[in-house]
């Protein structure tokens, strides 16, 4: 399969030349003419090694003092994003690593955190959100499409998915979604396996485009299990793909598929509008506490602060003896991993209102200081998009839960 070569660059013209651009500079026709292929390869690869000079980087105040290995693609990253906003520049200085769809979450976290703290302005936090905007039309330049390797790639994977429907052709006309899971997941795998040094599996590896699950599946491995429409009826399964074909025989099938999306779209969604309205009708009333109140009360709420849910908790206040302190972005890190007891809005015990100690501070640092109930219908309008996206997935999903961690009754 095809595999991307790293070149180190070397000429110190081009290197000045690269550190040199200002993002005015970096426009579209200058993006094509470092990175656009017409034929003799690119002039630079986003992930060809550089090393950036002192001073090569930031601006008359804030710059490197030593100098530095990256990548191309990573310098202009940041002299796109970072370099241009000074505060930008002096709170995060230097984005280091690949910039997937979890490291924009990350990033985004990070500037959320820094303009509620007023370390920098809502304008420097506007300017990263329309970049991001602004190189979508070098999409196609600095990132590859399918590759000739991956659209030919069905005929390994279709030899061992032969071979595995073969072996299990008992289980398979009669449904078992255990069995075809198990299928897809060996067939993925291999897939994944095949094409790793792929450029096109930055498609999926980004997080950018299609999931590699669903969308690389149904193009290039099978459709797998689908619940048919009717109810009373089980799974269906499809072993065809679209690269290949569907066969005569499974044609029907897919067409059934095609009633799941709509009725999810069209029907379920109703039911999370419902509970929007009940949650608006039922919730509005409540408000908070003026800035600085504290009902006092000892219930809290024991919880362990992950890398994952720590988003959620920032600008709650964590018990720690007799004091309250609040989770920033400044004191985070030294959280995670930890179980705590942290205050919570349902165990507030002042009157008519929630104080700010149970709420958190996220809602003062927001100017959202009144009536919050008519932000709590936000939860059900998540189970709504949730029916939504079934529009554009359809796949059946296994997952094997153990009830004691799920219940919180074993870690």
């Amino acid at each position: 399969m095809a595999k991307r070569k790293s070149k180190t660059i070397t000429n110190r013209e081009d290197i000045a030349e690269l550190c040199g651009y200002t993002r005015k500079e970096l426009s579209a026709s200058k993006i094509m003419e470092l990175f656009g292929d017409f034929g003799d390869g690119p002039r630079f690869n986003p992930y060809d090694i550089i090393t950036i000079p002192v001073h090569g980087y930031g601006d008359d105040e804030i710059y490197n003092t030593n100098e530095f290995t990256t990548t191309v693609g990573t310098l202009i990253f940041n002299k796109i994003f970072i370099e241009p906003r000074h505060n930008l520049l002096r709170e995060i200085g230097w984005h280091e690593g690949i910039v997937n769809k979890k490291e924009y979450g990350k990033l985004y976290d990070s500037l959320g955190y820094l303009r509620l703290e007023d370390k920098i302005e809502l304008d420097d936090y506007k300017y990263f959100c329309n970049q991001t905007q602004a190189i979508m039309p070098f999409v196609s330049i600095l990132s590859n499409g399918f590759t000739d390797d991956m659209l030919v790639s069905g005929k390994k994977i279709g030899a061992l998915k032969a071979k595995l429907i073969k072996e299990n052709k008992a289980a398979i006309d009669a449904g078992d979604i255990k069995v075809v899971d198990k299928i897809q997941k060996e067939l993925l795998d291999y897939a994944h396996e095949l094409l790793k040094d792929d450029p096109a599996m930055d498609m999926y590896d980004s997080g950018s485009m299609g999931s590699f699950d669903n969308n690389f599946k149904n193009m290039f491995v099978m459709k797998g299990a689908n619940k048919d429409p009717d109810p009373a009826k089980p799974y269906t399964v499809i072993t065809s793909n679209y690269i290949d074909g569907v066969s005569a025989d499974e044609y029907s099938k897919l067409a059934n598929t095609l009633a799941e999306g709509p009725y999810s779209r069209g029907k379920k969604t109703e039911s999370g509008g419902y509970w929007e309205k009940l949650f608006l009708y039922a919730f509005q009333h409540i408000r908070l506490g003026d800035p600085g109140t504290d009902c006092g009360t000892k219930r809290a709420l024991t919880i362990k602060i992950t890398n994952d849910n720590i988003s959620k908790l920032m600008y709650n206040y964590v018990v720690e003896g007799d004091n309250l302190v609040e989770i920033t972005s400044e004191n985070k890190d030294k959280y995670i991993g930890k179980t705590v007891k942290m205050r919570f809005s349902s165990l507030c015990e002042a009157k008519g209102c929630i104080c700010s100690k149970c709420a958190g501070n996220i809602w003062y640092r927001l100017g959202l200081n009144q009536q919050i109930g008519p932000m709590l219908p936000q939860i059900p309008a998540k189970v709504k998009v949730i029916m939504m996206k079934a529009f554009h997935n359809n796949q059946v999903r296994l997952v094997e839960m153990d009830p004691m961690k799920a219940f919180g009754l074993e870690e």
